[in-house]
Parts: C-alpha cells; structure tokens; sequence
C-alpha cells in the first residue's frame, strides 16, 4: 500500500521536526519533504507531488495563503490543510484560496492524522472551534438571505415598475 505524502510547510524548523515525528508514527503517512516558506512550499510542491500539504499562514516572505493561491492557480493536484495558532482569522482568506481543511497548532496526533487521511479523501477537515464559526457563519448568512433586505414600499414600487407603471 503507497503511503499518504506529505509535504511540511512553516517556518519554524522546530514545528516541522515536531509534525514529522508525530506523523513517522503512522505507517500510512510518508513525510516527503519540508519548506520554510511559501515560495520552497511551491518548489517542493512540485518537485515531489506530495498528496496533502500542511500550510502554515504566516511566514516571511510569502505566506501560505498566497501559495495555497498560486498553487491552485497552476491547477496543481494536491490537498492543503492550513495550520495555524489563529482560530478563524485566516479562515475565509484560506477557504478562497483553496484550502480544504483548517487546523490549529493544538491538534492532537490522532486528529492530525485522520485529517490528513481525510483530506486524501477529498473531505475537509476543520478543528471543532472553527467547525463551530463556520456554523454561526452560515446560520447567520442563511437568516439575512431570508429576511429581506428591502422596505416593504421598496418592494411595492419595484413590483410596480416591474409591471410597467411610470413616475
């Protein structure tokens, strides 16, 4: 059975030594490489295809959430799952980008790994906090598109004007 690959991306050596070794631990997941920053993200990227990307969101030089952008712009194949300390900053910025999954730096090595199989399968993986924004999101979304945003005389002139009347 081919492995999981996957590539590292953060800028801090210490936090990509640390997913590494968490990820050996499982005999599905092959760590393939690491980068540093945006720019290696997309360098390795597409030096060795890896499955799923972990993409941090700040770094210096160019941040995850333009090279998840210029990743999918070039139609590359693979799943990014951003991982960061901020809960839902960056989420709808990640989101567009083309993200498919949003984790926090807290996760645990189970939880890290179902979402990196889960992202191999297509799925997006979210920590339970922003599970939780995006749910108040869309509830609040889904309440404002059925309230109407016109007065109810703004409703009845546009009706008028629809059925042909004049000044």
């Amino acid at each position: 059975m081919r492995g999981i690959r996957v590539l590292l991306v953060d800028d801090h050596q210490v936090v990509r030594e640390g997913l590494r070794k968490m990820l050996d631990l499982d005999r599905d997941i092959e760590v393939v490489g690491e980068a540093g920053s945006g720019e290696e993200a997309i360098s390795q990227a597409q030096r060795l295809s890896p499955d799923v990307i972990l993409m941090d969101v700040k770094m210096p030089g160019m941040g995850g959430i333009e090279a998840i952008r210029q990743l999918k712009a070039s139609q590359f194949p693979t799943n990014v799952i951003v991982m960061t300390v901020f809960e839902d900053k960056y989420l709808a910025q990640a989101a567009e980008a083309g993200a498919v999954g949003y984790l926090l730096k807290d996760v645990g090595r189970e939880d890290l790994v179902k979402a990196i199989r889960a992202a191999n399968e297509g799925q997006s993986p979210f920590a339970p906090s922003v599970s939780r924004t995006l749910f108040t999101q869309y509830a609040a979304l889904s309440k404002a598109s059925h309230d109407s945003v016109l007065t109810r005389r703004q409703t009845e002139i546009l009706r008028l004007i629809a059925a042909g009347a004049t000044n």
